[in-house]
């Protein structure tokens, strides 16, 4: 099966990790057909790499912090991702090793959620 939208993050152990990992799940659960949460560690195997490829028409990666641990491997593999967001950057805030308020999650919900349905938009207005 081919999705719109292949959804990769670095479900880092820090307050944007978690509400990114979280944030990717509601999505995935919102948009079922659409779109689906990808396997960053995968990026590195040769026979799965081909697989993301075949199966994904648009990548987005989210990065928790400034580190851009995902970013560092997909290009070192060669991946190329669509959208990119590092999202203490795109917040505003520091990265925090505590589990996040309900309130940090939300804003990151939005900001990923926003970023998702443009590229699903983009992809309607080119069909």
């Amino acid at each position: 099966m081919k999705y719109k939208l292949l959804m990769f993050t670095c479900y880092g152990g820090c307050a944007t990790g978690v509400s990114a990992s979280k944030a990717c799940i509601k999505i995935w659960e919102e948009h079922p057909d659409d779109v689906k949460i990808g396997c960053l560690p995968a990026v590195i195997v040769p026979g799965k790499f081909k697989a993301i490829i075949k199966s994904s028409e648009k990548r987005i990666l989210i990065d928790a912090c400034p580190i851009q641990c995902g970013k560092v491997l997909m290009e070192r593999e060669g991946m190329t991702v669509d959208r990119y967001v590092e999202l203490t950057s795109a917040l505003g805030v520091k990265k925090a090793k505590k589990l996040p308020s309900e309130d940090f999650e939300e804003a990151v919900y939005q900001l990923m959620s926003k970023e998702v349905d443009t590229i699903l938009q983009s992809l309607k207005g080119a069909a």
